[in-house]
C-alpha cells in the first residue's frame, strides 16, 4: 500500500514536472515595439525588465539620428541593448516601399528640366506617391517646405504631392542631367538604415517592416542586407509554413485586453508550438499608433512569468526557429 502511493506520488510529481517543461518549452513569443517610441523607455522597458523579458525595438534610423522629443534618445537605446534587448531597423524614413521607387535601378530622376526664368533650378515629373529624399551624386539633398525658399537655397528641393511634381536646386546646375539627381529608393532606405544604426553603435541584423507592409520583390533583395525580416500578417508562425524574410507579426491594439492576448499566446505559443511575435507600438501614452496601456502590459509579463512561456527577441527566436543564422554582408 505504501508502495503503491509513493508511486502515485512519484507520477503526480512526473506529470507536474512534465506539464510545466511543456508549457516552458513549447514554441516562443516575441514583444516587438515599432519606431522607437518615447514610453518604451520610460513604460514598457521597466515594466519588462521587472519580469525579466526581453524584447525588439524597431527603429527609425534617421529619426534617431536627428533627435526627436517623442522618441528614444541614443542613450535609451542603449540602456536596452544593455539589458538584453534586440535593434532593429525599422527602415531609414518609415517609408513602404510601394511608395517610393523599389530599387537603385529605378532611382534616377529622368526628365529634369529648367525652371523658366532660373537657370540653377529644375523640376521633374515624379512618378510615386511620397519621395523619401534627393541625392546629387552621393550627397543628400535637403527637402524644404515651399518651391520659393528652393531658389534661394542651394542643395534643396520641394516635392508636391498632389501634381507629382519635383523642384529643386542643385549644388551643381551646369551638370545636372539624366540620373544625377536620384529619389531615394526602398532599397536604400534598407541598406542606410543599418548603415546609420551602425554608426550609431547599433549592429542590427532584423528588419522590421515599416507600415508592416512588404511585398516579394523586397523580400528578395533583403537576404542579402539581413538575416531575418519581420512584417505584418496577424498570425503565427510554424515550421514549414514561414519564410525567413517574411516573419508574421499580430498587431495588438488599443482596444485589446491583457486577457485578449493572453488567450492568442496560450493558442499559438502553447497549444499549437507555433512563435507568436506581437507588433506594439508606444505602452501608457497617446503618443504613437494603437498604443497600448502600462496596465495590460503589466498583467501580460507578469502572465508571461507565471505560465513559463519561452520569451525571446526575433533574432533569437529566428536562430532556434530555422535552425542557425545567416551573416548580413
Amino acid at each position: 500500500m505504501k508502495r503503491a502511493t509513493l508511486a502515485i506520488c512519484l507520477l503526480a510529481a512526473l506529470l507536474l514536472a512534465t506539464a510545466k517543461a511543456e508549457a516552458a518549452g513549447a514554441g516562443m513569443l516575441t514583444l516587438t515595439f515599432d519606431d522607437g517610441l518615447r514610453s518604451v523607455h520610460s513604460h514598457a522597458f521597466p515594466i519588462l525588465q521587472q519580469y525579466g523579458i526581453p524584447a525588439t525595438t524597431g527603429i527609425i534610423a534617421a529619426r534617431l539620428k536627428r533627435g526627436d522629443d517623442d522618441f528614444m534618445s541614443v542613450p535609451q537605446v542603449r540602456e536596452l541593448v544593455q539589458a538584453g534587448w534586440e535593434v532593429a531597423s525599422h527602415g531609414l524614413t518609415h517609408r513602404r516601399p510601394v511608395d517610393i521607387p523599389e530599387g537603385y535601378a529605378q532611382e534616377g530622376l529622368k526628365n529634369c528640366r529648367r525652371v523658366e526664368g532660373d537657370a540653377k533650378v529644375f523640376e521633374a515629373r515624379y512618378g510615386y506617391e511620397d519621395l523619401a529624399g534627393l541625392t546629387e551624386n552621393g550627397r543628400r539633398l535637403k527637402e524644404l517646405d515651399n518651391e520659393d525658399d528652393v531658389k534661394s537655397t542651394p542643395g534643396s528641393y520641394y516635392f508636391d504631392e498632389l501634381i507629382g511634381e519635383v523642384v529643386f536646386r542643385p549644388l551643381e546646375p551646369d551638370d545636372v542631367e539624366d540620373g544625377t539627381i536620384r529619389a531615394v529608393s526602398y532599397e536604400r532606405e534598407m541598406e542606410e538604415s543599418r548603415e546609420v544604426l551602425a554608426e550609431l553603435g547599433f549592429a542590427a541584423h532584423t528588419y522590421i517592416t515599416p507600415h508592416n507592409y512588404w511585398t516579394t520583390r523586397m523580400r528578395d533583395k533583403s537576404r542579402s542586407l539581413y538575416d531575418q525580416v519581420v512584417t505584418g500578417g496577424d498570425d503565427g508562425n510554424f515550421p514549414g509554413r514561414t519564410d525567413r524574410w517574411w516573419i508574421k507579426r499580430h498587431v495588438v491594439h488599443t482596444a485589446d485586453s491583457a486577457e485578449t492576448i493572453i488567450a492568442l499566446t496560450r493558442k499559438v505559443v502553447v497549444e499549437q508550438d507555433g512563435w507568436l511575435v506581437l507588433c506594439l507600438h508606444g505602452v501608457g501614452e497617446d503618443v504613437g499608433w494603437e498604443p497600448w496601456s502600462s496596465a495590460n502590459l503589466s498583467a501580460f509579463a507578469a502572465w508571461l512569468r507565471q505560465s513559463g512561456v519561452t520569451v525571446v527577441t526575433i533574432a533569437e527566436g529566428a536562430k532556434r526557429f530555422f535552425g542557425g543564422g545567416k551573416a548580413a554582408s
